[in-house]
């Protein structure tokens, strides 16, 4: 395919690009295609356009109902659409009415996903769950995972374990509430671990005054923990020295949205190179259960005998895990294998 004979646009998760929505997705493929781009602007012709949630829906689904020659890709790989109609799916149509982002005012904003799901020429998504139910609004939707080794600059080489087992948890501020969920656990072995959360400071919501700080949201645990800032440079140095990761979801409190996450942050503490503990989530055990890895948690009481077990199992035990790991990596995720997918996304479109 001769992408640069093509008008190619993109809508970015960020204004700058540096979103790792961004960076670990299209623009990894860009790069790897030298596909030439630039900004989608809502006053020019182009031949394809990608864009992704945070667009103006109602504005692009009018560009592609004057210019439906114009193949268009959206991008959808949360599991917000999968909820009902709640407070936060209302909360998010009229909070990007009243900021701009969406010039028109939906009370249930999957009404607008929906009619775009319906418009675009290509869906992605993340997960085979996402797909299914996608599938009943558009017939071509395909499944794109990130790809993260630009990001890692550290893999963990030493795999034993000091006085305390170090617990580590990464991610954005806004899913840190999920550390909560391990709070009573946390406190019943709190002289066996410490726990190090990489995230940014400040939860940010929309309208600054709801903003609040990531250690007062946190501040009932009560085991040994540290706050790291999130940082391009650093987190897989600050990872990769830790013994294993956790990636816990309140499934109870958060619902669908939670439990129908993307196997990404699995693949990428992997990809780091250290052992993981997560969740049972569909993706987490369909993945870990291809790996020949048991190493997700139902209950409360599994999370507590797993870390146990960790604690007493041998260097030996950890290093086996990771090989098992890594065999699925360069099995299932490799770059060669997640670009061959991006592939499938613009050939779908039939460009000439």
């Amino acid at each position: 395919m001769r992408f640069n004979d093509l008008r190619i646009a993109y809508w970015p998760y960020s204004a700058d690009y540096s979103g790792p929505g961004d960076r670990r997705r299209f623009l990894f493929y860009a790069a790897e295609k030298n596909i030439q781009y630039q900004i989608a602007c809502i006053d020019k012709e182009y031949d394809l356009i990608y864009l992704t949630v945070g667009c103006d829906i109602n504005k692009w689904i009018k560009y592609k109902k004057k210019n439906p020659h114009v193949k268009l890709i959206f991008e959808i790989v949360d599991s917000y659409f999968l909820e009902g109609l709640n407070f936060f799916t209302a909360a998010r149509g009229i909070t990007k009415f009243l900021m701009g982002k969406e010039s028109r005012l939906y009370f249930d904003y999957r009404v607008a996903i929906k009619k775009m799901l319906q418009t675009a020429d290509a869906i992605v998504c993340s997960t085979p769950i996402q797909r299914d139910f996608l599938l009943r609004y558009n017939s071509n939707v395909h499944i794109s995972l990130d790809f993260f080794e630009a990001d890692i600059t550290h893999k963990k080489t030493n795999y034993s374990v000091g006085n305390k087992l170090k617990l580590v948890w990464e991610g954005q501020t806004y899913t840190a509430h999920n550390l909560l969920y391990l709070k009573d656990v946390l406190k019943s072995i709190s002289d066996k671990v410490e726990l190090h959360i990489i995230t940014d400071p400040v939860i940010k919501f929309p309208f600054k005054i709801f903003n609040k700080k990531t250690a007062t949201m946190l501040s009932s645990l009560q085991c040994e923990y540290y706050l790291h800032d999130w940082n391009k440079a650093t987190f897989s140095k600050i990872i990769a020295g830790m013994d294993i990761a956790i990636i816990p979801l309140n499934s109870k409190k958060y619902g669908t949205i939670t439990m129908n996450k993307p196997e990404n942050k699995l693949l990428l503490f992997w990809q780091i190179q250290i052992p993981v503990l997560t969740s049972e989530s569909p993706a987490y055990k369909r993945v870990m259960d291809k790996a020949g890895l048991p190493f997700y948690c139902k209950t409360k009481e599994d999370w507590l005998k797993k870390i146990l077990d960790f604690i007493n199992s041998s260097e030996d035990d950890k290093i086996d895990e990771m090989k098992k790991a890594t065999k699925y990596l360069e099995t299932y995720h490799s770059k060669e294998i997640i670009i061959e997918r991006w592939d499938e996304i613009f050939y779908s479109l039939q460009l000439k």
